[in-house]
């Protein structure tokens, strides 16, 4: 499917203070790999994954985790994201509590089960930044982030990897901007900035 990149963003963490984050509430902490694939829809947890809030002080619609890929997301936006039939998602079972150990209610983690297209960084323009300090070094970065496109199906939600993270469509963008969901990013592809050093951390995030 051709792709029109001025109508696809990613979906990141806004990087705010105040919304509540997560992190794994069990012992037996999941591993990155298994992460990975409840985050595809790969696997399915016999039980609901359990999670605890050790930042934040507000509920948001999206909650992060300190996996990039293990995203919650409010019963509200479940809904909404039905009521448009989008596509290339899933949900499951999560329990989150918080700081005292009391449940909290109405949220479910993402699975982006569409499909994983191949980031295509020779497509990108390379661009000179320089770091937000005083004494903050130049460093190079991709400007605009591109796939291979014969591997998107057309899905609603699906990835670009390594390290593209989720990517939606124009009308998941807009139900999201005009329903006000909160804490989300959502930045158009062709002004996504990536540090290219950073390549060579994506061996995992590849598949």
């Amino acid at each position: 499917m051709r792709a029109d990149y001025r109508e696809l963003y990613t979906m990141t963490e806004p990087g705010a203070t105040r919304p509540w984050r997560l992190a794994d509430g069990r012992k037996d902490i999941p591993t990155n790999r298994q992460v990975h694939d409840l985050a595809k829809g790969r696997i399915t947890p016999i039980w609901p994954v359990e999670l605890c809030i050790y930042q934040g002080s507000s509920a948001t619609d999206v909650l992060w985790t300190r996996h990039p890929t293990m995203v919650c997301i409010s019963d509200r936006v479940r809904n909404l994201l039905g009521g448009i039939d989008a596509t290339g998602w899933d949900t499951y079972l999560v329990v989150i509590k918080d700081r005292s150990g009391a449940q909290v209610f109405g949220y479910s983690g993402l699975a982006v089960t569409g499909p994983i297209c191949k980031r295509q960084p020779s497509r990108s323009k390379t661009v000179t930044r320089k770091r937000p300090s005083p004494k903050g070094r130049e460093y190079q970065a991709y400007l605009g982030l591109y796939f291979d496109e014969t591997q998107w199906d057309g899905s609603d939600f699906f990835w670009v990897l390594p390290s593209g993270g989720i990517v939606v469509t124009q009308r998941v963008r807009d139900l999201f901007v005009a329903e006000k969901v909160t804490n989300v990013r959502l930045t158009s592809l062709l002004e996504v900035e990536r540090d290219v050093l950073l390549d060579k951390y994506d061996k995992l995030d590849a598949s």
